[in-house]
């Protein structure tokens, strides 16, 4: 059996409210570091919040997506502060109904559709984004993408009744 895999990363942009968390996360803990040394010992409790939160939280605002399509299956990883990975989710291409570009006329008849969107997109503006709508049973699930088009082509070519370009 012929297998095809395809990888591909995506790095999710950052935006002003994130930096701002950031920033607003790293001042926190320093001043309450100095109000610890200077006013009361009591503030190093905020301070030791604050690190947990340096260490626990910020790496996850530095976010990648990994895409990868192995048999009819399309996995996406999170790659937090390009250390850490974990599997966001696992789909089952014989499940789906529709991948097609965004704005491609084969779209419509699920603009109304009552489901769970999922984006694992940069966020860049200027980028070509797919929409794959997958469903399980009831479950009906909304995916946005980014594919590059390696990926297209391998799914279009197990599944050239299901993919859709403008």
């Amino acid at each position: 059996m012929n297998e095809t895999y395809v990888e591909h990363l995506i790095e999710k942009r950052t935006g002003a409210g994130e930096n701002l968390i950031r920033i607003g996360v790293y001042v926190l803990t320093l001043l309450s570091f100095g109000a610890g040394i200077f006013i009361s010992p009591l503030f190093f409790l905020l301070c030791i919040g604050g690190g947990a939160l340096c260490y626990f939280f910020l790496p996850t605002l530095d976010l990648e997506y990994e895409y990868l399509y192995l048999s009819k299956t399309l996995t996406i990883d999170k790659i937090f502060s390009k250390e850490k990975r974990k599997k966001a989710e696992e789909f089952d291409l014989e499940k789906m109904e529709i991948y097609a570009e965004e704005g491609a006329w084969q779209l419509d008849r699920y603009k109304d559709l009552n489901c769970k969107e999922l984006d694992y997109t940069s966020r860049f503006p200027d980028r070509r984004r797919f929409i794959m709508v997958i469903r399980d049973g009831e479950d009906v699930k909304k995916v946005i993408l980014e594919p590059d088009d390696r990926m297209n082509e391998a799914i279009k070519t197990v599944y050239p009744s299901k993919v859709f370009f403008k």
